[in-house]
This record gives C-alpha cells, structure tokens and sequence, in this order.
C-alpha cells in the first residue's frame, strides 16, 4: 500500500489580497530557561485551547500533532524522519501479521522493556487495558467522551486478546488488511497513574503519563502547555534535543506571526501565505511540503438538502476557479483535481473533472430546476481557525462568491475548530446539525481509513464517519472489498476504483490541496516537513 509521493517546495510568490483578521489572541508569558538546557522551543499552534490530554486528544490531527504522538506511542508509529512519503514503522509492537487460519486475528508482538514516564512497565496487560478502555463499555476505565476520538478511526477493531507475556492478537470484525493504519491511532497511557489520580480521567489529564519522547510538565489551561524531554525514551534516536518544547495555542493567524516577528515564539503553524515574503525577508524559514490533505466541504446527503441532488453537487464543484483560490493562497495550495492529488497512487482515472466551467455549470443548475429567479438557500458549518484547515475564512468567503454565480447562496455558522470537529463525529442526522447542508473539514488521505473507507460507507452514519448520511451501495461493496484485498496491489487497485467512484458522485466539494507552510526562527534547527499530517519534534531545537 502506497503513500503520496512529492517533493519539497518553499514559497516565495506575493498574494494581492489580505488576510481576514480574527479576533485579537493574548501571547502568553513563557516560562524561564530551564538549568541545564538551551533556550525552550515555543510552538504556536492553531487551536483554540490545549487538547485533552488523556491519550485520545480532542482538536482533530493537530490534536494528535501536539497532544497525542509527542507524548504517547502507538503499537505502530509513522516514520517522520524525511520529507519523503511516510511509512508505518514499529512503535510499541516490534511485529505483526495477520493469522495464517483467521484473517481476523492480527497477531502484534510488544517491545520489551519500556516503561511509563510514572516508572511502570508497559506489557501485555496494560496493552490489553487500553484496548479496553476504548472498546469496552462494560471496563471500569472506558468513558463515552475519551473512546469517541478514537474509536471512529478503528472501525472494524472490536477487541484485543492476551496470547502470552508478550503477544495479543487484535480482533476485527470482519477481515480487513487495513487494519494496520488504524491501530496507528490508538495511544496507551499508563494504568497505574491512572488508578494514582483515582480513576478519574480528569485528573489524568492534568498529570498524564505515556511513554512517548516527551514528558508533560506544566500545564496553564488556553495558554501553554511544557513538554520535557524524556531522556529514559525506549527509542535512543529520537530522544528529544529540546529539554522544554512550549506548546502555545493560538487560533489568531495574525497574532501568530505578530509572535515570530518578536521573538515571543520560535515556530507557528499554518502560516498566512501573504505573510510569507516579508517573513522571508526577514530571515525567518519558511517550510513546504506536498501534503496528503484534501480542502472540501462534506454534502448532506439528506432529503432536506439541496446537495441530494448529483446535478447540484457537480454543478458546485464546477463553480469553483481553484487556479485563482491556488494563487490568493500564494500558490501554497494546489488546485484539486479529485479526492486525493493527481500523484497519489489512489487517483486512477475519474470519469467526472472537478473544473472551473461556468456555463456546465449553470447548464446543471437550470436542469435542477434553479436559475436567477430560483435561488438555492444552503448552510455550510465552518471554523475560524484549525489544523489542517488553511485560511478558512478567506477561503470560504471565496467559495461563497463563487457559488452565488450559479444561484447558490451560502450561510456560514463559524464556530472553533474543537467544535466543528465534534460535529463532523456526529454526522449530518443528529439533531444539532438541523438546517446544516455541509460542512467544511479537511480531509488527511494519508493512509485508507481515513482518505475512504471509512467516510462514505453507509454503515458509518452516525458512528463518527459518513457525516452526510452518505448511501452507494456499490461504494459499500467496494469498500468491503478494499479491506478483503491482502495483496497489496490488489488494494490499491480496489481504492483507485472506489476514488474515481467518489469522484464520479461529486460526493465532496473538492477545492485545494495544502502544502502545510510552517514558519520558524532562523535559530531552529533540525525540523523536518514530512509528507504527513503529523511532525516529529525530537530532533528540532533553538540554537
């Protein structure tokens, strides 16, 4: 199974447009160099607050960015180590494969001798404990909040089984050769600091333990979070070069560059592509990369929708100029062409082109029944601000222009990024998403789960996948394919036929995809921009 592949790319081109301002955001007051260590590394990022802390973070992938990987690992973990596509590689399990009689057994051998950053040994048992805790209502420690991050990105993993002191087997319901990339999702925390801090995963969050590269320090709630250096890290290559790395949220973009220029932090995320010139003429670095990223809207596909309709949703893809959103963004997005790039392995060859033609168009709209006199009423749900969703204000004001040439006008409800990404968990039938025709989270098509199988398959309705109620059966069909093909190429053949499937169906409003511009102080050194959603910060220190 195939990632995307690319290459690096910095940015040099001036956009003619400015940026919408948000709402003024406070930089923290930072914490004193620690003895014994260089200056902290203080990372801006685009949440609105610090995400949970509790192994299953909240705030989408720059949740699991921040508040996942850095201070858990996975029983498999992504290589991040260069700017190439990314791998599965082993984390906490130095093994696996699928059992020989029973492809719904997949049989994981653990790393020995790792312990928690509380001094407590991680093994079978606390291995077994955390599935538990996501896949068990019945366990004393699975709470309905928690297991709800995580268990929407495991959807066929039903539990897993203690084979002897150092092997479980990981049990699906159904056979499903994808099931790697899902288990890449799932943290283990520590048992016995959970049961230190009364069983109460509150508390845990305050004071978490993992085993990951970083240790969790002071927390200040909305302002910053420090994570300290795990110098007893399992893996001797990747312990952190950072005693103190900062994470600071910071939805605001402006505020976030107003906070590089001084100094006040080193790195931010999701850089405001017109600020990238000065930024480098400032001599502050500014990083690119093809990422495995898809902008869209996701359509309600229910009766109350305007979008139900194929004519309609082809009609809005065509109505989109991305060459001229491509160069607004300062060409740090390239215009999409499908679901996932034209270079994934994924693409095949999609009857239906997601161009600018305006006359196709209106052509569609009008044998829908619209036209100037019978405009289309619509409500997209979006976000201020968030990983992974670029310049969405700017962006979605641009959509809006180009929509109402076609008849259709667009509501917007803004909300925080937390917020739109429990929303999208819920799905288009639950009753806060009333009057909502479609709403806009990126979409990571870095591994299968994520990019189709579990988005579109009616049977995810409602259970944290298929936000819009979305129902083919031959999609399903060909999902349940997808995860039947062991053979690798037989995989992707199966996932190249169920894209150009999607994109035949115009299910999504495909827009852009982003090159993730990150900046950073001349004085950081170390970073690399993996072709991923997710970033390693082990090696990354101020000098």
């Amino acid at each position: 199974m195939t990632s995307i592949n690319g290459s690096a790319k910095s940015f040099s081109s001036v956009t003619r447009r400015q940026f919408m301002a948000g709402s003024a955001a406070t930089v923290a007051m930072l914490t004193a160099r620690p003895a014994q260590a260089a200056q902290p590394l203080r990372l801006a990022i685009s949440l609105i607050d610090l995400p949970r802390l509790w192994g299953s973070p909240d705030g989408g992938f720059e949740g699991m960015r921040f508040g996942g990987y850095p201070i858990y690992d996975a029983l498999c973990i992504w290589d991040l180590s260069q700017e190439g596509p990314s791998k599965l590689v082993p984390g906490l399990a130095t093994s696996w494969k699928h059992d020989d009689t029973d492809k719904t057994r997949f049989i994981m051998t653990l790393r020995e001798n790792v312990t928690f950053h509380d001094g407590s040994p991680f093994d079978v048992d606390a291995a077994i404990w955390n599935f538990e805790s996501i896949f068990n209502d019945k366990a004393p420690q699975f709470d309905a909040t928690r297991a709800a991050s995580t268990r929407p990105r495991m959807p066929t993993v039903v539990r897993a089984e203690k084979i002897d002191n150092k092997t479980i087997a990981v049990i699906t319901s159904v056979p499903d050769s994808s099931v790697i990339y899902q288990i890449s999702f799932l943290l283990f925390v520590s048992p016995t600091q959970y049961a230190k801090v009364g069983n109460d995963w509150t508390k845990f969050s305050a004071a978490p333990s993992g085993t990951g590269p970083f240790k969790v320090g002071t927390i200040v709630p909305h302002v910053r979070m420090d994570l300290l250096r795990n110098a007893g890290y399992w893996d001797k290559g990747r312990v952190p070069r950072s005693e103190v790395v900062q994470i600071i949220p910071m939805p605001d973009a402006n505020a976030r560059v107003a906070a590089l220029r001084s100094g006040e932090v080193d790195f931010i995320e999701s850089v405001p592509p017109d600020t990238i010139p000065s930024l480098k003429s400032a001599g502050i670095k500014v990083t690119g990369n093809v990422y495995p990223h898809t902008w869209n809207w996701s359509f309600s596909h229910l009766p109350d929708s305007p979008y139900r309709d194929l004519r309609v949703r082809k009609a809005a893809n065509l109505a989109i100029d991305r060459e001229s959103m491509a160069h607004l963004l300062n060409d740090t997005a390239i215009p999409a062409k499908g679901m996932v790039p034209q270079n994934s392995v994924w693409f095949g060859k999609p009857g239906f082109e997601p161009k600018f033609d305006l006359d196709q168009a209106r052509r569609l709209m009008t044998e829908a029944g619209y036209g100037p006199n019978k405009r289309v009423k619509t409500k997209t749900l979006i976000s201020n601000a968030g990983g992974g969703q670029m310049q969405p204000l700017l962006m979605n004001e641009f959509i809006q222009a180009n929509l109402a040439e076609i008849w259709i006008d667009v509501e917007y409800q803004i909300v925080d990024f937390i917020t739109l990404f429990t929303a999208s968990r819920n799905g288009a039938t639950a009753p806060t998403a009333a009057g909502i025709h479609a709403i806009n989270v990126a979409s990571p098509v870095q591994e299968p789960g994520t990019a189709f199988l579990r988005g579109y398959q009616r049977e995810m309705t409602g259970r944290g996948g298929n936000w819009g109620a979305y129902s083919n059966p031959e999609v399903d069909a060909t999902v349940i394919a997808a995860r039947a093909a062991f053979d690798p190429d037989v995989f992707d053949q199966t996932i190249r036929k169920l894209h150009e499937m999607l994109v035949a169906d115009a299910v999504t409003l495909m827009v852009v995809h982003d090159t993730n511009p990150r900046a950073m102080s001349a004085k950081v050194q170390g970073f690399v921009q993996p072709q991923n959603w997710f970033a390693d910060f082990t090696p990354v220190a101020v000098s």
